[in-house]
């Protein structure tokens, strides 16, 4: 095998988007027999395995983020100076910094953002470690939307600079994929309508919905029937500058040119100046007019297992407590508690106190498994003096 150099030190290194530092001979990288040529810098404080590998999880995220920079120096910076890349749409094997930078030119002019849909890290000798799995990307291919979800697998070498580069990226296409354009299509009907919701204009949105359309809102009452009336409902809704995204989805061709996508989809709202999430359910049903999928019938309605819901159930719970307590049963009151509850009780007769509850459901009932009262922490040192004083 061909011998590679290394840089003599960091200072001989490029910036992040310029030349990395060179990974040591391949033969170097899995085994332990030969030491490199150049040693890898040691961190001060020893890492645990767990720290590593949480560590190597995260250089996806950061592969990721240099893609939406469109930069495909920086894209290719992040690989070792001999790392290799075997790309999902490329035959070639890209050995050299210039030819990696060379396929992200391409791949870039398709706005990439990936997501990992499966991963398994593992570290295969000391500052060495891969990431393989499964990920999905959402594309923009001629102006329309598009997933590609591949295989890869991410071998990690950390060099002289502490950082971990990339020494070989495979990604290949999903090999029992049996590719249906049709429902492909109609999966990416919706985010064609999430980009007109950001248009903000009601109009656009209305567009969408064909001849006939009926509309159930997940925030109105009132069923839409009319163009007019859809427009209407999102005039309001448009103000929360919703962006929203598919959770789950089940897309099925119903009969020639009818087709529906149901499931799950979560919306970022901003209601004055505060971000929020709100999840829903969701059914389009879609017909081809004049060969243009529109939407017939949208039916949208709240998650009935809410949050909300749950976190009312669990507020009540300081009602079963304090309803414990007023019968003056000390028996009634520690069944509110889990078998190994903890209670660290208030320890002076001060009317206002702190509190933590903690619950879990056992047995299909909510029980307090700790419970931490404790004096207000401004008026508690006047209470203690006294009680020494007493003493």
């Amino acid at each position: 095998m061909q011998s590679m150099r290394m840089p003599s030190s960091a200072s001989s290194m490029r910036s992040a988007v310029s030349r990395r530092p060179a990974a040591q001979v391949r033969a170097f990288l899995f085994t332990k027999d030969k030491a490199p040529a150049v040693a890898s810098k040691k961190i001060s404080a020893k890492q645990t395995k767990e720290e590593v590998l949480a560590e190597v999880s995260t250089q996806f995220d950061r592969w990721n983020s240099t893609l939406a920079t469109l930069d495909p120096k920086q894209v290719a910076a992040l690989y070792a100076e001999d790392g290799v890349l075997l790309p999902t749409v490329s035959n070639k094997v890209r050995t050299s910094p210039e030819e990696i930078e060379a396929y992200f030119t391409n791949f870039l002019t398709l706005k990439p953002q990936g997501k990992i849909d499966e991963c398994n890290v593992r570290l295969l000798a000391e500052d060495t470690a891969i990431n393989s799995g499964v990920y999905t990307f959402d594309l923009v291919k001629d102006n329309k939307p598009a997933k590609v979800q591949a295989r890869y697998s991410f071998t990690y070498k950390r060099l002289d600079d502490g950082q971990w580069y990339i020494v070989d990226h495979h990604s290949s296409g999903m090999p029992e994929i049996v590719s249906n354009p049709e429902l492909e299509e109609v999966a990416n009907l919706f985010e064609l309508w999430n980009a007109s919701l950001q248009t903000g204009e009601p109009k656009n949105v209305a567009a969408m919905y064909g001849p006939g359309a009926v509309l159930l809102p997940t925030v109105s009452n009132k069923v839409r029937t009319t163009t007019e009336e859809i427009a209407d409902y999102f005039t309001a809704f448009l103000k929360l500058k919703p962006f929203g995204k598919i959770d789950a989805s089940n897309v099925r061709i119903l009969a020639k040119d009818l087709a529906i996508n149901s499931g799950v989809y979560t919306f970022k709202l901003n209601k004055d100046g505060k971000e929020s999430l709100v999840q829903a359910r969701c059914s389009f049903t879609y017909k081809k007019f004049d060969g243009k999928w529109m939407i017939i019938d949208h039916h949208s309605s709240a998650m009935p297992e809410s949050e909300e819901k749950k976190l009312a159930e669990i507020t009540a719970l300081f009602d079963k407590w304090n309803a414990a307590l007023l019968t003056g049963d000390p028996a009634k009151v520690a069944a509110c508690y889990a078998p190994a509850g903890v209670l660290l009780p208030t320890v002076s007769n001060q009317v206002q106190a702190r509190y933590s509850f903690t619950y879990k459901k056992i047995g299909g009932e909510w029980l307090i498994i700790d419970h931490h009262s404790s004096g207000m922490p401004e008026k508690v040192v006047k209470v203690l003096e006294k009680e020494l004083v007493a003493v």
